[in-house]
């Protein structure tokens, strides 16, 4: 099938659901070449080049709302709320037409480096106040992806903005934390930003696995994900971290 650009907004917002496992090799110009392999919720192993494996555990955003209760004591501790979670809204095709409102329901990755990496598995940021253009399927390290031309406008909502972490460096990513122009810091104004970007997402996942930036500075952000494994079986990779 020929996807439209309602269907890769659609994917960008499936991830959380697409996967529980993740076996990949990661380059980006920060923070660098790796192997890594993520458990959801809240598991990330990662296999630096040249440098010693890490593993890092807990997850920047909630992946489910909490309750603040009293002890007997008079301290006070955090529990999960017994509401379940509510479900996503899905499409016939199984892709996620909308999710669960709230910043409790905001799903997330452990960090690498910085927020990029969770944004790239879960790239909610793309599915609105996002242009899309010459969408078509490709193949990327021997798997079905979504491949597009992405430009951010007015409104684009990244994980970590201000010229930051955004997956889509740009002039709508640095107002995504500066709304009013007047405080933009005067340094960071005039900034030179790609054309637009090459963005491409496994159909499977949902996660990107290219974001290039065409035009602009050579110093623009990128990065790109080749995926070896889903849902595979990690008790062994982790027991041994």
């Amino acid at each position: 099938m020929q996807p439209t650009a309602d269907d890769f907004r659609a994917l960008a917002r499936s991830s959380p659901w697409r996967w529980t496992t993740l076996h990949f090799r990661h380059r980006s110009r920060f923070p660098g070449e790796a192997e890594a392999w993520v458990r959801r919720p809240g598991e990330l192993l990662v296999s630096p080049r040249g440098r010693p494996t890490e593993y890092v555990s807990g997850v920047p955003y909630s992946t489910s709302s909490v309750r603040i209760v009293g002890n007997a004591d008079g301290t006070q501790a955090v529990e999960p709320d017994p509401e379940p979670e509510p479900e996503p809204v899905f499409r016939a095709d199984g892709l996620v037409e909308s999710r669960p409102d709230g910043w409790g329901f905001r799903h997330s990755d452990p960090i690498w480096g910085n927020y990029s990496w969770p944004a790239m598995l879960d790239p909610e940021e793309l599915s609105h106040h996002v242009d899309v253009a010459d969408l078509r399927v490709v193949e990327v390290a021997g798997r079905t992806a979504w491949r597009a031309d992405l430009r951010a406008g007015p409104g684009y909502d990244p994980r970590c903005g201000g010229n930051c972490c955004e997956l889509l460096y740009s002039e709508a990513g640095l107002r995504a934390d500066f709304p009013d122009p007047d405080d933009v810091p005067e340094k960071w104004r005039g900034r030179d930003y790609p054309d637009h970007y090459d963005v491409a997402l496994d159909v499977g996942t949902g996660v990107v696995v290219r974001c290039l930036p065409v035009g602009g500075p050579d110093d623009a952000p990128w990065l790109e994900n080749d995926v070896l494994e889903v849902d595979a079986d990690l008790d062994a990779v982790f027991a041994g971290r």
